[in-house]
């Protein structure tokens, strides 16, 4: 049974018979399933690929007018990247000689924005099997209903958010290309829950699509 929790909705999406409906897939790569950012690796212990079956099924049993495809898709020196801290420990607020350890939180005050970054190891280099859609996820042939989005591609901020930059400096084409098919309601799946799905559903309400998480099509 597909449980769907509704994250919000708000009154100024207008009502109609037959909504135009977009299904997001969010980030499910190799990497977040037996890659480096594993999720069975995580507190969670869940099995990412767990998700690609019953995604399967909504694409194949629910007519979505718009399907999305989201990957993490990062070049080598990406500000994420823990083994990167040493070329920005320059930007470090705070002590900049202090010891950080894989996973915390730290704040750069540049080279372009200040940001508050969590430092993950390498993930989802751009062009990597790493970084490549699940090989059993099945993915429609490009057409006007499907919209493909590769985020976290500046090395100087990171994206959770299928929409939005996190520190919301600049915008996806996401927005705009559901805004083009008239989409107004959105049903958010994928990896992970806690982080890019979050994220993408909170973006999606605060731009006015009736937003839906499909609780056990992700993890």
């Amino acid at each position: 049974m597909i449980i769907i929790s509704r994250v919000a909705e708000t009154s100024k999406v207008k009502k109609s018979a037959r909504p135009v409906n977009a299904l997001i897939v969010v980030d499910v790569q190799n990497c977040f399933i037996n890659g480096n950012l594993s999720l069975s690796n995580g507190p969670a212990g869940q099995d990412g690929g767990e998700v690609v079956p019953i995604i399967n099924n909504l694409i194949r049993t629910i007519p979505f007018d718009v399907i999305v495809y989201t990957q993490d898709w990062h070049p080598w020196n990406h500000i994420s990247f823990f083994e990167n801290l040493h070329f920005r420990r320059h930007y470090l607020a705070g002590d900049q000689n202090r010891t950080i350890k894989m996973f915390d939180k730290v704040t750069y005050l540049g080279p372009k924005y200040k940001t508050k970054q969590v430092l993950w190891p390498v993930h989802c280099i751009q062009g990597t099997e790493d970084a490549a859609l699940h090989k059993d996820l099945d993915v429609i042939s490009s057409s006007n209903r499907v919209v493909h989005i590769r985020k976290g591609i500046d090395p100087d901020v990171d994206n959770y958010s299928a929409f939005v930059h996190n520190n919301g400096t600049k915008n996806s084409e996401l927005h705009k290309k559901l805004k083009e098919r008239n989409v107004k309601q959105v049903f958010v799946v994928g990896l992970a829950t806690d982080y890019c799905v979050a994220s993408t559903a909170f973006d999606a309400f605060n731009l006015n699509y009736r937003t839906y998480v499909v609780q056990d099509a992700t993890r």
